[in-house]
Formats: structure tokens, sequence, C-alpha cells
């Protein structure tokens, strides 16, 4: 079992890789970062089709997940000090284990570096760890010069994939559409059995040039009929991939302070030399996905259009949605998935803001 020893601490991940692909030749490396709950068994059908498209990928267990080093007891209190800054510290931390890895990744596992916009390292961070994403570029402490120093060279893009509001720091409640972690309805012996059910649903998509508002979420995203995608894992599958341990652990990073999250959020974007200034930010969008993802992608598109903050310089941005699809793409439809990320890596071209889409 391939572990990274990211600290002098002991402190482990388990990871896994494809390798490099038959020709190696100046090729990108992609670290996929898997969503709370679910561990990084859900990307384990993309990396065979890694080669073909002339990628390598890699694949990672945080911490709290199966292979990786647990937090202890203390570390996890943090996440729900009453004291905000205790809270940011300790959300800090988790966005600098996850660089730590990257540096791994770069230096030990001889990741290629970025040289004319080609070959280094894009990151992709799936659903709540965007949280982290948005962290690791808006907050200069979850790096640090040296870690920010070592990525350089490397990291090209990071990949927020169809991450919901929250992460941004912006909950929002909107009458008629459930959120089950906040709906009172539901019993707590439920609850994790309707979030799978809800979350791996496909939803109506909203229709082509129809803005992303509360109006239009409530009249559009209505549940489709069809088995929700978790319910088709075998059992196996289940209990290799699904850790719902973890939601009484690490997952109370969704109940910090918002106002945390808002402050990376609004860095990221708006001040992009406060950290890794090269780096670009990316928004997926799976426009079948549940209606927080949705108003996730409003708020990235809000947060990159806003001006930089004064004598500040914004952060190059770009969105692609993604037809179609739910929030659970990469199991369903693996190779386009591994198509799509291919086509970030080939795309060298500078703008602002920058729209694009997919279909299945």
């Amino acid at each position: 079992m391939p572990l990274a020893q990211i600290d002098d601490k002991g402190t482990s991940i388990y990871y896994e890789d494809s390798g490099a692909p038959a020709d190696p030749a100046r090729y990108t490396t992609i670290v996929l970062v898997h969503g709370g709950i679910i561990n990084m068994g859900i990307y384990e059908r993309m990396p065979p089709y890694a080669s073909e498209y002339g990628l390598r990928i890699i694949t990672m267990n945080c911490r709290d997940y199966s292979g990786s080093t647990p937090y202890t007891a203390e570390e996890l209190a943090e996440l729900t000090s009453p004291d905000i800054e205790v809270q940011a510290s300790a959300v800090r931390r988790w966005a600098h284990e996850i660089g730590q890895f990257l540096a791994y990744a770069c230096q030990t596992l001889q990741i290629h570096r970025s040289v004319d916009g080609a070959g280094g390292l894009i990151v992709l961070t799936w659903s709540l760890m965007g949280m982290a994403a948005l962290c690791m570029l808006g907050d200069p402490g979850a790096l640090g010069h040296d870690l920010a120093a070592a990525l350089s060279p490397y990291l090209r893009k990071v990949i927020l994939h169809d991450i919901a509001s929250f992460s941004y720091g912006y909950p929002v409640d909107i009458p008629g559409l459930s959120f089950p972690f906040t709906d009172p309805t539901i019993p707590h012996e439920k609850l994790l059995d309707v979030f799978f059910d809800w979350v791996s649903s496909h939803s109506a998509a909203l229709p082509d040039g129809v803005p992303i508002t509360a109006e239009a979420l409530q009249k559009y995203s209505k549940i489709l009929p069809g088995t929700p995608v978790l319910r088709t894992l075998s059992l196996e599958e289940t209990q290799r991939i699904v850790e719902p341990e973890v939601s009484s652990r690490s997952m109370h990073v969704m109940g910090t302070d918002p106002s945390i999250h808002q402050r990376n959020s609004h860095r990221a974007f708006s001040d992009a030399d406060a950290v890794l200034p090269n780096v670009e930010l990316v928004a997926f969008w799976c426009d079948q996905s549940v209606w927080t993802t949705a108003w996730g992608a409003k708020v990235f598109l809000d947060l990159a259009q806003q001006p930089a903050d004064p004598g500040k310089r914004k952060r190059k941005t770009s969105f692609v949605r993604i037809r179609g699809a739910n929030h659970f793409v990469h199991w369903s439809h693996p190779e386009m998935m591994v198509r799509i990320l291919a086509q970030q890596c080939n795309d060298t071209t500078a703008h602002a803001t920058k729209f694009a889409a997919s279909r299945l």
C-alpha cells in the first residue's frame, strides 16, 4: 500500500498512481482529491483511461480516511471550537496537508515541471474538498512560503469540481428545496441514507439561457426518476468507498464559520499575487447535480466577475458546464471525465473568465 510521509511527525497519506503514460514526453499529472464521506475509490474507474489520453492520474485519501493517518481527538475538537480563529487554523491545517501531499508527489514521484503551459500538475478537488482548495489559494498561511515555492514550478490549475455554495462560505436556504443536513424532518438515524440518495440522484438541468437564480431553481430543479448512483454500487464497492463514520469526525468542517470560507474565497479570486499567482482556478459544474452545486456555480461566477481588490490582481478563472452530468459523473462516465481533464491540460489560452461546455 503506497504511503506518502508528508511531514517529520510520521503523518502519512495513502495514494495510488497510474504511472506515466506510454508516451512520457511532457505529460500532465492530475491529482484527484475526493469529497466528504466518499473516499478516493470513487475515482477508481478513471486511471485505466489515463495513458490513452496522455495523462498520469494520482488519487489520494485525505487524513481521517482509509489508509491515511487519523486525526487526533484534539485536532477534531478544533473544528467545533467556539473560537473562530481556532476553526480557521483547523481548516488551514487541512489545506496544508493537501499541499504537503502535492509537494511529495512533485518531488518524490518525479512529476514533470510545467514548461510553457504544458506538463506539470493539475489538482481536482471534488465537492466538500473544494473548501480546502480555496483555503490553499486564499490563505497565505495555509501553504506558507516554502511549500508555495515548492509547488510553483509544477502547479498549473486547481479545479473545483461541482462544489456547493457553502464551500465558498455562502450557505443558502431556498424555500421548497431540500438539503438533508439542515432538514429537521429527517430522523438522525436515516440522515445519511437520505443524503446518499439525494446527492447521487439526477436533477433536471436549467434550460440554456436561464440564469441561476432562486426562482429558476425552484421552478426547474426537480429530482428525476432513476436509481441514485450510490445505490448502483455493489456491497463490496460501497464498503470500500463509502466511509460514513467520518460524518461524526472530520465532516464537522461543514459547520465551521462561513466567514472563514468567505475570506478564503475572496482572496483566492481577488488577490492572486498572495498565493501562487500563476495558478488558474477552474469550476466544473455538473448541470444535473443537486441544486446546492448549481448555487455554487453561481457563487463562482459572481466571484470571478467581481473587480480585483484595489492594487491587487484577479486570478485567471474558467468555467465548464458539464451537460447531462450529476455529482458522480466521474464514476458513471469515467472516460468522459478523463477526456475533459485532457482538454484542460491542453487549454493554455490566456483569458479572464472563459466559459465552455462538455456534453455526455
